[in-house]
């Protein structure tokens, strides 16, 4: 059995190497390693002869090098090496051994004898390849840690061969395409095999091997306990010319994924235990405000939280869907969708939901108490899209100064979110500078005949659809300023559906909404509605 060049050099036997050509031969088959002699003798040197020279015998930077390519190419041989010229390759030289996918390889110092004697024995028993390269992956990774770049760097480098994280549909999250042995000129993308995909989405995962038509596909689970389900999976896609042995490849893939869950159980114990440290230093800050203790200071300091300035609170909860579908992640999720949303703030874990806040040397305004509210529900949205069926909302308080202001702002925080949490719509974002008037109309409306009209005005939708779909679509219709486009976003439906539902509504209502008066009647019942379900029935 030959093993390919590729593999040989990464055993280690010749690092620091460099190829100096031909990079596109290094998946030549090695049926042996020699001595060179001559750049004459090379040849008469077997198929697959992988040669090593000193400086002396070929150097690259003479007038021997071209035919030395020549006659290397004319014997079929699987590469060459030698010492580092002195004054650079020509580029004729790198010319011909690209052309030719020869490669040609060179060392600062070359232990001919060792070099030849070590590579040689490789080739020659390929288990011992194998194992080597194994043993490469589990040192590799030692060094470099678990996590999924390095991971799948390691194994593509010391296996030369395509690699990739995928999930359990199938789809390459990071790194290779492994399905393009799959593919062809009539079908460009391919449905992937049962044996993949019952594989992959299987309630006790194992790994397995399925061969391919050029070659053969690894996969491999990362498993976290307590689950037994595996999520993702490592995969190596060899094709049979490379001549990797399965049982190595296999073995450096359990190595990976073993490497990667170490690595990711780590980072969610770090994580956990910052956000409990988070959780634990706010909750005396808040209970105590009014005299913050010198290691609590100190604490909030190393976290980069300022005390003493103007801060306004966000307070974000679950207004629909259950929380134990939420991963324990969530609020490092939400830290990072609101980072990408424009808005950088530690996010605390609390009883009922999550807290943040933005602080500043000067009170926010009100236009900039708005756009806060508009990256709010920017990152609101964003955690929604990866947690089908969960709904959040949120709550913004008016700008407060020192401990105390922050303790007061995400109160009104905590307050306005219950508001925002009545509104059927995705992303509820409710700011305290707007709750005073919202509850003007809720005192009105909690009166039990402005109920009665509320509900006599819609009525008729909710006997077109009991659903009450109408309703809120007209709500949140009417909330985003008869924007056809904003609704559909909102509702995470198509903009037609919500331009045949607001004409389905304007015929069963019998109302023009581009009239002032009709457009303010229907909204103030929609809203009103809301604000009394949240108070509950009078």
């Amino acid at each position: 059995m030959s093993v390919v060049l590729s593999q040989l050099l990464a055993l280690g036997r010749l690092d620091p190497y460099t190829v100096v050509a031909g990079a596109n031969g290094l998946d030549a088959q090695v049926t042996g390693v020699r001595p060179g002699e001559s750049v004459s003798a090379l040849g008469s040197a077997p198929a697959g002869s992988l040669i090593v020279f000193t400086r002396e015998q070929l150097p690259l930077d003479g007038p021997t090098a071209d035919l030395a390519v020549r006659f290397a190419v004319a014997a079929s041989a699987a590469g060459i090496i030698t010492e580092t010229p002195l004054h650079g390759v020509a580029l004729s030289t790198t010319r011909l051994a690209d052309r030719h996918g020869l490669a040609v390889i060179t060392a600062e110092r070359i232990d001919q004898s060792a070099v030849v004697q070590a590579m040689d024995a490789n080739v020659r028993a390929p288990e011992v390849v194998g194992s080597d390269l194994v043993a490469r992956v589990l040192d590799e990774l030692e060094r470099k840690g678990g996590s999924a770049p390095v991971v799948l760097g390691v194994l593509r480098d010391v296996l030369a061969a395509h690699v990739g994280l995928l999930d359990s549909s199938g789809r390459v999250v990071e790194g290779d395409d492994l399905f393009f042995d799959l593919r062809s000129d009539e079908n460009p993308a391919p449905a992937l095999p049962d044996t993949i995909v019952s594989g992959l989405s299987a309630s006790h995962p194992a790994a397995r091997t399925i061969d391919l038509t050029n070659g053969y596909l690894a996969l491999h689970p990362v498993v976290v306990p307590p689950r037994a389900r595996a999520e993702l999976w490592f995969g190596v896609y060899a094709p049979t010319s490379a001549g990797l042995l399965r049982k190595s490849v296999r073995q450096a893939l359990s190595i990976g994924a073993w490497a990667f869950t170490a690595d990711l159980t780590a980072g969610s114990l770090a994580n956990e235990l910052e956000s409990r440290n988070r959780a634990m230093l706010l909750s005396e800050i808040l209970e105590h405000p009014e005299s913050i203790s010198r290691r609590a200071a100190e604490r909030a300091v190393l976290l980069g939280w300022p005390l003493f300035g103007w801060h306004t609170g966000v307070h974000v909860s679950l207004s629909a869907g259950d929380p134990a579908d939420l991963p324990s992640g969530t609020g490092r999720d939400l830290e990072a969708a609101l980072a990408d949303a424009g808005l950088e703030v530690s996010v605390v874990d609390r009883p009922d939901g999550w807290v943040c806040w933005l602080t500043d040397e000067v009170a926010l305004d009100t236009a900039e108490v708005k756009t806060l509210a508009g990256k709010v529900r920017a990152g609101l949205l964003a955690v929604e899209s990866d947690n089908d069926g969960i709904r959040l909302c949120a709550g913004i308080g008016t700008p407060a100064q020192g401990p105390e202001g922050l303790a007061k702002s995400l109160r009104e925080a905590r307050s306005s979110g219950l508001l925002a949490a009545s509104r059927e719509t995705m992303a509820a974002v409710e700011r305290t500078d707007r709750v005073g008037f919202s509850r003007v109309l809720f005192a009105w409306y909690s009166y039990q005949p402005a109920r009665d009209i509320t509900m006599s005005v819609l009525q008729p939708l909710y006997d077109a659809d009991p659903s009450g779909q109408l309703v809120r679509t007209l709500a949140c219709y009417l909330d985003y300023e008869s924007s056809a486009t904003g609704t559909a976003a909102v509702l995470g439906v198509h903009r037609n559906t919500i331009v045949q539902r607001v004409g389905r509504i304007k015929s069963i209502l019998g109302i023009d909404l581009t009239d002032p008066i009709d457009r303010l009647a229907a909204h103030l019942a929609t809203r009103a509605e809301q604000l009394t379900d949240l108070d509950g029935p009078g």
